[in-house]
């Protein structure tokens, strides 16, 4: 499953305008839900952004820090909470760097301010104070757009409970929880693989799983729920990350998912069919043939795709997030 957005960081060569500086997005999020935020850092000077501190409010709990190719981070603490994250990563004028985090928001209604300090070459700094508005309005009431739309439709936000309930059970490694879930006809699209029915799923895949994963969190976030006209049907996206550890190999991914869900007659929804495509990565130390029995769980590295798509189909993970998987009857390649 799972898994935003991408947590991937990316540099665009872009003009910038006059009032392109240090942004946050989102600029309006919900109390108490975990949130993928994105750090917008243009160069606007004429010498190079050398590294971005970002403090980490009151309230806000950093639970996922993302790299981007040619940046790293640091975070320092106090305990075991996160108070301010460093990025260093050349930005050179007039280009840009977007870097994420995923972090659990205040509980109540507030707002919340990023102080945030842009290092250059020369050794000057700038500084910036965007903020997140966290509210349980819509979006467009707290920004003052459509004063007369309303809050979200009630089963849209019974849906995300529900979700929220998914995670729980997922993260307590709750078969018969989780079963709960799942119509039993069930397609799960994934790494390439497709499991068809609970059974197979359950059986084949999400247990195996379960069982060998140590120390797990699992969460979505950026969750976009739409319900058809009718009230029977809807389609969820969202962003989610898993983080684990399996055996001597620690698992750390996210990616993107979209849900298919259905209402059975007992008012309950049920997932009838789930597709995740997991961030592009660097592959892992693989096994460099291919298994003879091409059902087997085997630690696999990165699967390229056609048309240079990136999914890792080994030790990575569970629906475009599995740590261990089993092999597709597809022809994919596999780089060592």
């Amino acid at each position: 499953m799972r898994r935003i957005i991408a947590f991937a960081a990316l540099t665009l060569a872009v003009p910038l305008n006059a009032t392109a500086h240090v942004t946050v997005s989102p600029r309006v999020s919900k109390p108490g839900v975990q949130e993928t935020y994105t750090v917008r850092v243009p160069t606007e000077k004429q010498v190079a952004t050398t590294s971005v501190d970002l403090e980490v409010p009151d309230g806000v709990t950093i639970s996922r820090v993302s790299d981007m190719d040619g940046a790293r981070h640091e975070e320092k603490r106090t305990g075991d909470r996160v108070v301010v994250i460093t990025w260093t990563k050349e930005i050179t004028p007039r280009e840009r760097a977007d870097f994420t985090f995923v972090a659990t928001n205040p509980a109540s209604n507030t707002n919340v301010t990023w102080a945030i300090r842009q290092h250059y070459a020369d050794g000057s700094i700038s500084n910036w104070t965007p903020a997140t508005k966290i509210t349980d309005v819509s979006e467009a009431a707290a920004t003052g757009a459509g004063a007369t739309q309303s809050s979200p439709a009630p089963e849209s936000s019974s849906i995300e409970t529900w979700l929220k309930q998914y995670d729980a059970a997922f993260n307590a490694k709750d078969l018969d929880k989780l079963a709960t879930f799942y119509h039993p006809d069930v397609t799960i699209y994934e790494g390439g693989g497709v499991n068809d029915g609970w059974v197979d799923y359950r059986d084949t895949h999400l247990g195996p799983e379960l069982k060998e994963f140590q120390n797990l969190q699992f969460g979505h976030t950026n969750t976009k729920v739409s319900v058809l006209r009718d009230g029977r049907a809807a389609y969820v996206t969202s962003n989610y990350f898993i983080k684990a550890k399996m055996g001597d190999r620690e698992v750390d991914s996210a990616g993107l998912e979209t849900l298919v869900l259905i209402k059975g007659t007992d008012g309950a929804w049920r997932i009838r069919h789930s597709h995740t495509s997991a961030e592009a990565r660097t592959a892992w130390p693989c096994c460099r043939a291919m298994p003879a029995n091409r059902n087997a769980l085997v630690p696999v590295s990165t699967i390229t795709w056609a048309g240079g798509r990136v999914a890792n189909h080994g030790p990575s993970d569970r629906v475009g997030r599995r740590a261990y998987s089993r092999m597709a009857p597809s022809p994919l390649r596999t780089h060592t």
